[in-house]
């Protein structure tokens, strides 16, 4: 972060990890440079307490959902709500093949804040265009609804440039106050590869 000039950062939790004592002590330790992103085992029997207690603990902004994780426990998602966590998304399989159940609940529960990570996890097969995924734009309607542009060294290497069309569509659905970057560093790579995905950003580079 140093490195790279960033001064705040969200952090977090990896898929698969639920003990969040490290994130929380962060957190804790410099709320003003860190927020927290907690993850619970949505399996677990008490899966909706665990939430309630790391929301309660204060330590953390939100919550890593799957949506495979919805489709096993649905109540994860409106248990996130009334505990005022944002829900940060991801989609192994795109998100456009869950915009429907996604809308419903939204429009039950417009207050949810959701964040959709890795652009919602886009067909790459369909790039440039991307016309399967533009469905997903329709959940821009709901205020809540925010669009990442995370994990591009996934989809394609630097500098990335098939997802420019994708990127252009979304800051023309959502508007550019709620897209949001992300570095998915460590996955990214080293600390130049955060550098050159951030200086892409910050050089006006991407649409």
């Amino acid at each position: 972060m140093a490195a790279a000039g960033v001064s705040r950062a969200v952090l977090v939790q990896h898929l698969g990890e639920f003990d969040n004592s490290y994130l929380a002590t962060i957190a804790a330790t410099a709320p003003e440079r860190f927020a927290s992103v907690c993850l619970v085992d949505h399996t677990a029997p008490d899966a909706v307490e665990r939430l309630k207690r790391l929301a309660e603990s204060g330590h953390f902004k939100g919550v890593r959902l799957t949506t495979d994780a919805l489709a096993i426990a649905p109540g994860i998602l409106e248990a996130a709500s009334d505990f005022g966590l944002i829900a940060v998304l991801y989609a192994p399989n795109g998100v456009a093949a869950s915009v429907e159940s996604l809308a419903a609940f939204l429009e039950k529960r417009p207050k949810t804040r959701i964040v959709l990570t890795h652009f919602g996890t886009p067909d790459m097969d369909d790039a440039p265009d991307f016309p399967k995924h533009r469905k997903v734009f329709a959940l821009a309607k709901f205020p809540g609804i925010y669009f990442q542009v995370s994990g591009m060294k996934m989809c394609c290497p630097f500098p990335h440039e098939p997802m420019y069309g994708l990127i252009e569509q979304a800051a023309a659905a959502f508007g550019t106050q709620r897209l949001l970057w992300g570095s998915n560093f460590p996955v990214v790579g080293d600390a130049r590869d955060y550098a050159q995905d951030l200086g892409l950003l910050l050089g006006g580079k991407l649409p």
